[in-house]
């Protein structure tokens, strides 16, 4: 049997199960007398691109290097497909999941970074029930969450506008880029108080996105051309804009 093989007929009982790389291969080695070394988890994983291997048996979510979630075979899996190449520090999206349907990226796609809508949508899902988590059982206020609200917004940019996420997000002054143009999204849970916008990458973006994140939801304050904000404080080297201000203008355009 391949290693494959017996995979299968050893977690045939697991499905849906966490598991450490540590006892997918003592079962394999018990049952079978597999020999450790050549037992690779990652190499069976939906989510996972291993260089030189054949990427076209599939059982495991990979979840970090030493946990596994067993799905099996044909799973509709929906999700980005990563690979880390020896002597790199960051990974890189090869490719995604659709419902099961595989799309694996050319060069050019990967440089560009681009995602898919629908890995939007289970990314937006995804870091919403974190949030919730955080605020509901944890018990932390949504204006301590900064980073986790501001992907959130990210996301909910992405959607409502139908643009791409930037490949990195904040570098270059924005953060989503629809028909061209390229939008700075500023995401708060403050009722009142103000919005900040950098001035060293205020030309480099075209139009300004803000939400408020309020009462378990997002809801757009403000979405059009920079310009349209209209004599912004200044505080150093960041312009200052009021909430009730951007309330007043109740602008979203395109």
């Amino acid at each position: 049997m391949t290693i494959y093989e017996q995979l299968l007929e050893v977690l045939k009982e697991e499905i849906g199960n966490i598991l450490t790389s540590t006892e997918i291969k003592d079962r394999l080695s018990k049952r079978f007398n597999t020999n450790l070394k050549s037992i690779i988890p990652s190499d069976y994983c939906y989510n996972r691109y291993n260089k030189g291997i054949s990427f076209n048996k599939h059982l495991f979510i990979y979840i970090n290097r030493s946990t596994y979630r067993f799905v099996g075979e044909n799973y509709p899996y929906t999700g980005l497909i990563f690979h880390n190449p020896k002597g790199v520090e960051f990974e890189s999206v090869v490719g995604e999941w659709d419902k099961g349907q595989l799309l694996l990226y050319n060069e050019q796609t990967v440089n560009k970074g681009t995602i898919g809508i629908s890995q939007i949508e289970k990314l937006y899902e995804e870091y919403l029930e974190m949030l919730r988590f955080e605020m509901n059982v944890l018990g932390c206020k949504a204006t301590e969450l900064r980073h986790l609200i501001g992907r959130l917004g990210e996301f909910f940019c992405v959607l409502y506008t139908k643009g791409e996420l930037a490949k990195v997000t904040n570098q270059h002054g924005f953060d989503v880029v629809k028909n061209g143009r390229r939008i700075s999204v500023k995401t708060t849970a403050q009722e009142k108080s103000f919005i900040t916008i950098n001035k060293n990458t205020f030309n480099q973006f075209d139009d300004l996105f803000v939400v408020q994140f309020i009462d378990d939801d997002f809801k757009i304050l403000f979405y059009g051309a920079k310009e349209e904000i209209s004599s912004p404080r200044t505080y150093g080297n960041k312009y200052e804009v009021d909430i009730s201000s951007l309330i007043k203008l109740s602008k979203t355009v395109y």
